[in-house]
This record gives C-alpha cells, structure tokens and sequence, in this order.
C-alpha cells in the first residue's frame, strides 16, 4: 500500500511498501498502527498510520482537540485525468456513515498519525498534522469524501483533492487508489 501526498500532502505505495509525501515531505520511520474493515458488509478497508516526522505546529497545542466542527477548504488537484470513481468513493462513504451509526459519530486520532481507507479506485485518509491528538466527526469525514469525489474530477481539470482547514491542522485527502 502507498500513499502519494499531493499539493501539500500523501502518497501510499504498493502491497506492504508505505510513504507518505507532502511535496518533498516523506514519512520517516512509518508504521502500522491498526488495520481493519468497515461497512456494512465490511468491504472498505481502513488502516492507521504514524510518522515519527509528521508536521508538528506548538502554536496549536493550546488549542481545543475536538475539531469535529472546524470548516475546511477544498483543493481540487490539477491537472485532469479523472479522479477515482466517485461511486467507490461514494462506498468509502457509506462505510463511514454506517460507522457513525453503529460505532459512534466522533473518533480519535493521535497525533502524527493518519487513517487511511480504500475501496476499489478510491482511497481517502485523514492526517492528523497537530502536536496534540484530535476528534473528529464520521459524518462530516463521509461529507468531504462524497464531495470531493464527485467535485474533483476531470471534468473540473482535476484528478482528486483535499480539504484543508485554516490552521492546517489536519486534512482529508480522496485520491485515485494505486
């Protein structure tokens, strides 16, 4: 698995093989955390990551850790060459949302760390950038992945993106799986 981080962020290499790339940011001393499956009929995989180099921002320690409803900005990766298919992004979704209603709306991520799911030609993770572990929602992470999906296509000049909070804090990326 490989994580190609792009405009500031990830990239997940083949079977077993991970790095992660923010432009020239690699992850260092990568490590699997967790890994498991989620969804109705448990189809979408979903895998834990940490980086002992992930950005670290002090100015953000005092900062409250549940960022569940923070607003984030949408970046649509140029050029275009489609992005993955907004309908196996659309099951990466459902999963969450299934998730949400069967396991709770708000889940943890260290800091540092970062979750990643596929399914199919879709792949999204979230990338806990802080210096302090954060909470964020399901729904809203199933939200930003419908969307961008959907937003971000060739159609747009685009092939995928992300979505950045002010403080880049943390981010959710959606991109073509390898």
């Amino acid at each position: 698995m490989q994580f190609f981080l792009q405009f500031a962020f990830a990239v997940v290499l083949g079977a077993g093989a991970l790095a992660l790339k923010v432009s020239s940011f690699t992850c260092e001393n990568k490590a699997m955390m967790s890994s498991s499956f989620i969804g109705q009929n448990s189809d979408v995989r979903v895998d834990t990551l940490a980086c002992s180099n992930i950005i670290k921002k002090r100015d953000l320690e005092a900062r409250q850790t549940n960022v569940c409803a923070d607003t984030c900005t949408t970046n649509c990766f140029a050029p275009s060459g489609g992005g993955p298919n907004p309908y196996d992004c659309q099951v990466i979704s459902d999963a969450i949302l299934y998730d949400s209603q069967n396991v709770g709306a708000l889940f943890n991520i260290a800091s540092g760390s970062t979750i990643y799911m596929q399914y199919s030609t879709c792949e999204t993770f979230f990338v806990n950038q802080a210096s302090y572990n954060e909470t964020y929602c399901r729904t809203n992470w199933a939200n930003v992945v419908e969307y961008v999906a959907f937003n971000c296509q060739s159609t747009q000049n685009a092939h995928g993106g992300n979505c950045v909070p002010p403080d880049q804090s943390w981010f959710v990326q959606v991109q073509t799986a390898p």
